[in-house]
């Protein structure tokens, strides 16, 4: 089956913090035979030096991946980030993993940009690390509510492209919801959802922490979490979700973020445009 996404276009702004999106990007690049695209945005002055740097990058990765890199000059960053975005383009970004996503080296650049986009995007925690999305189970956390189940449509097209099989797991306070059938909600979506290969529901206070020891599991391996933000209540009481962020900084995985999208206002490229300019290895 085909990738569920073109290309992957990753930010970079010559730190080794968002350089940690790098290998993962470069993996699944490899694995869905699809480019890699590098895009830095900068400031006057700084271009001839962050293409040397692009330029370096490029050359470390092209016997492996068909890759090229772009500089970007625009007012914001998630602006520059966005404009190069096409339709089935997948963000791969690195979250800085303090407080929040990015905010530090990056800024509030992953949430900013999580409320512009519409499909999905790949962040990548400060410990996502071994086999990434190559190896293991997708798996797509709900909570029960309808918000939740968007991470459900993307989790099975990844699943599919990459021959993974498919889990639901749902994480539920034990001194909570007391009356509640412990399973009856995964159970009913696992049912009326095609290709999933199981189920499983998690007992812990803290739902990050349990999603991040199932992540850690070597005996029954997880490549990839899939979550949904902007919901009311459940997995997202914030903008991006006080546990979507926390699953980030926790995971030992890459946690594929399902943003709910404006689907009324497709992203355009925002004004500010100054250059854009291909850096070659």
């Amino acid at each position: 089956m085909q990738a569920p996404f073109t290309d992957i276009v990753v930010p970079l702004d010559g730190s080794p913090t968002a350089e940690r999106a790098l290998e993962p990007a470069r993996r699944l690049a490899g694995q869905a035979a699809v480019p890699l695209l590098l895009v830095s945005r900068v400031l006057p002055g700084e271009a001839a030096a962050r293409r040397s740097y692009l330029a370096r990058v490029v050359e470390r990765l092209a016997t492996e991946v068909d890759v090229g890199a772009l500089v970007v000059d625009r007012e914001s960053i998630p602006d520059a980030i966005v404009g190069e975005l096409e339709p089935g383009s997948l963000l791969c970004i690195s979250s800085h993993g303090r407080g929040g996503v990015v905010r530090g080296v990056l800024g509030s650049v992953t949430e900013a940009v999580l409320r512009t986009i519409e499909h999905p995007a790949l962040v990548v925690g400060p410990h996502a690390g071994g086999p990434g999305v190559l190896r293991g189970r997708i798996v797509a956390c709900v909570d029960g509510s309808p918000e939740s189940e968007r991470a459900v449509a993307p989790a099975q097209r990844w699943a599919a492209a990459f021959d993974l099989p498919l889990w639901l797991v749902e994480v539920m306070d034990p001194h909570a919801l007391l009356d509640r059938d412990d399973a009856g909600h995964v159970i009913e979506l696992a049912r009326r959802t095609d290709d999933v290969r199981g189920w499983d529901v998690l007992h812990g206070r803290s739902a990050p922490r349990a999603l991040a020891d199932l992540a850690a599991s070597e005996t029954d391996p997880v490549a990839l979490l899939v979550m949904a933000t902007h919901g009311r209540t459940g997995w997202s009481r914030l903008r991006l979700g006080s546990v979507t962020t926390a699953t980030v900084h926790a995971a030992g995985v890459p946690v594929l973020v399902v943003p709910a999208g404006h689907p009324e206002r497709p992203v355009r490229p925002a004004p500010g445009f100054v250059t854009r300019e291909p850096v070659s290895g």
